[in-house]
């Protein structure tokens, strides 16, 4: 794994605005890469397909152990997600930050329910490596598996409508969203956006302002925030993507779930739902925190790194320290996407300082 720089491409801002990202000014890396060998990339892609296994069983540990409270889920939604989880109701994407430096991964957290940076994962970087490498692969299959998970929809519901639905005060939430639809409709669905505050709750079902009942939705709009807003209407008769369970994944809880029922798994950092005394260097995570928003980095008794915002309320966990490794005093994130339930390529954050926020870089990358 290397940091490499290349010259820009002419008029690329043009390039990029022609395929839908708008918002990419001192976000989107041009003029810098990565390289990974196809052994680097095969280790990567083997640690996400066992870390979705092992976050899989966590929840499968939590729901028949009855111990969605602990995650700080409501009472009046838990036996909604367990109904989803027992249904086996379909997944579309997710996303895993890891810490990889070439030898080591370690798994940072799990973007399960709303995850971003997909439009640039899956198209912006291609773009660049077409231009300038055309003769190297990367590692990037996200386009191709997210046009498949919808045909296997589709197919599973025996469904040609779809609704997309966020908060369009979001710029980025609303771009990725028209991304997600347009890879929709090239499986062969009919997709309608709305404003996800639009929907309304009639008699168990979701309906658009002009009636038309909602059967399938896909949301960029976190489950806890629906949950504390609308709790009937989660419970509404509607096929939601990413589905309810999810919930449970992408709260940071179960990074302490899954160390604990994974504790000599090499991917898995230490995590504790407390601070335990005896530890002096750690990450302190907000379990419904967001793009980096009120974490603390606690490097010795006097440094310590720390971004706020107004998460927290409900509680934090503890992570090991393990800091983001350093190259030419840049700090990359690896964000490894699962597409369908399988792994289906990365995509690169970086920052100056330790912790990856959503004015952090994305950086392309190729294999060579």
């Amino acid at each position: 794994m290397e940091r490499k720089t290349i010259d820009e491409r002419k008029n690329y801002a043009q390039k990029i605005e022609e395929l839908g990202f708008f918002y990419h000014p001192d976000y989107w890396g041009e003029g810098r890469y990565y390289e990974f060998t196809s052994e680097e990339v095969t280790a990567l892609e083997r640690a996400t397909q066992d870390l979705y296994s092992m976050v899989c069983d966590a929840v499968e540990y939590l729901i028949t152990h009855d111990r969605l409270p602990e995650m700080q889920i409501p009472v009046g939604v838990k036996d909604y997600i367990r109904q989803s989880w027992e249904r086996d109701e379909l997944s579309v994407y997710g996303r895993f930050d890891l810490f990889f430096d070439g030898h080591e991964i370690k798994l940072y957290e799990f973007n399960a329910d709303t995850p971003t940076s997909l439009l640039e994962s899956a198209i912006i970087q291609w773009n660049w490596k077409e231009d300038c490498f055309p003769d190297k692969d990367q590692y990037n299959s996200i386009h191709e598996g997210l046009v498949q998970s919808w045909k296997d929809i589709a197919a599973h519901h025996n469904t040609d409508r779809l609704f997309v639905a966020c908060s369009r005060e979001n710029e980025e939430d609303l771009w990725n969203l028209r991304y997600m639809a347009y890879t929709a409709m090239e499986a062969g669905l009919d997709v309608a956006e709305i404003d996800i505050s639009q929907l309304y709750y009639r008699e168990g079902y979701l309906q658009t302002p002009q009636g038309e009942t909602i059967q399938h939705c896909f949301k960029l709009y976190p489950w806890e925030w629906m949950f504390n807003e609308s709790p009937e209407a989660c419970g509404a008769h509607l096929h939601w993507y990413e589905p309810m369970w999810k919930a449970v994944m992408s709260n940071k809880l179960i990074l302490y779930i899954m160390y604990l029922l994974f504790p000599d798994s090499p991917y898995l950092l230490p995590t504790w739902n407390f601070l335990p005394k005896t530890v002096r260097q750690y990450c302190r995570k907000p379990i419904f925190g967001r793009e980096g928003s009120n974490v603390k980095l606690q490097m010795d008794t006097l440094t310590s790194e720390e971004t706020g915002g107004d998460y927290g309320v409900e509680g934090f966990v503890f992570q090991q320290l393990k800091l983001l490794p350093s190259f030419s005093n840049h700090h990359p994130v690896i964000g490894s996407w699962v597409i369908g339930g399988e792994p289906g390529g990365i995509g690169i954050r970086e920052t100056e300082n330790y912790i990856t926020g959503n004015t952090s870089m994305f950086i392309p990358h190729i294999i060579v």
